[in-house]
């Protein structure tokens, strides 16, 4: 697809939730939501002008707003070529990978250490229906517990550093992680290794948590990989 025809389609995208008025933060949050959603995939020109008709603004809130996600490494300008969605290499890719699994693994032992007995019992029974939309193949159903379950232990670690670290990274990485699930056998594996981080968890080793998740985000780290190889080839 040529670029033309990109920013055609970037023109077409209905703005999702866009009531209100269009400040430069909320057309950043927009425009971020769509870069999560793989709906502005990497590589992709974003057009100010395109931009500011979709949003029904002069091109100067949009520039603040690409201002605000360049700094967050998001998008780029290329000088003489304009802004895209950034599109790091696979060497990058893997490295931000790293640095999620000992977020992550923080954010697990802080959980063993500081979660309720309601957010424990919480974290095993969402484990418990994962399980088995894991066994019944449920992908979409599975992600969405496997979200729910990691954003309760984000919540659990009561660290909001840690936690926007997390989303940092995960935001990074969301155009290039949505693929894992497709290899064969992955949910069922994803589920695996979550049960030592919630029997951990729940028993307050911290040590214990931190290891089997840092054991689970290289396990799927391994998948991702393999993946972004492929694609780099």
């Amino acid at each position: 697809m040529d670029k033309a025809s990109k920013i055609i389609n970037m023109e077409q995208l209905p703005i999702s939730g866009a009531g209100g008025t269009n400040t430069p933060e909320r057309i950043r949050v927009l425009i971020e939501q769509e870069i999560a959603e793989g709906r502005l995939p990497p590589g992709m020109p974003l057009d100010e002008k395109a931009l500011a008709a979709r949003f029904g603004v002069s091109r100067t809130p949009i520039r603040e707003a690409l201002l605000m996600l360049a700094a967050r490494k998001l998008v780029v300008t290329v000088p003489r070529s304009g802004t895209f969605v950034y599109k790091p290499g696979a060497a990058e890719l893997i490295a931000l990978l790293e640095c999620l699994g000992e977020l992550e693994g923080v954010a697990a032992r802080l959980a063993a250490q500081r979660m309720s007995a309601g957010q424990r019992e919480a974290l095993s029974a969402i484990h418990a229906t994962a399980t088995v939309q894991a066994r019944d193949k449920l992908r979409e159903a599975y992600e969405a517990s496997n979200l729910a379950l990691h954003q309760l232990i984000y919540a659990g670690s009561g660290n909001a550093f840690v936690c926007d670290a997390i989303k940092e990274a995960r935001l990074k990485l969301a155009q290039f992680r949505r693929n894992v699930f497709d290899q064969p056998g992955r949910l069922q594996i994803s589920c695996a290794e979550h049960e030592p981080i919630v029997q951990a968890i729940c028993a307050g080793d911290g040590d214990g948590a931190a290891r089997a998740m840092r054991d689970h985000i290289i396990g799927k780290g391994k998948a991702f990989a393999d993946l972004v190889l492929a694609n780099a080839s």
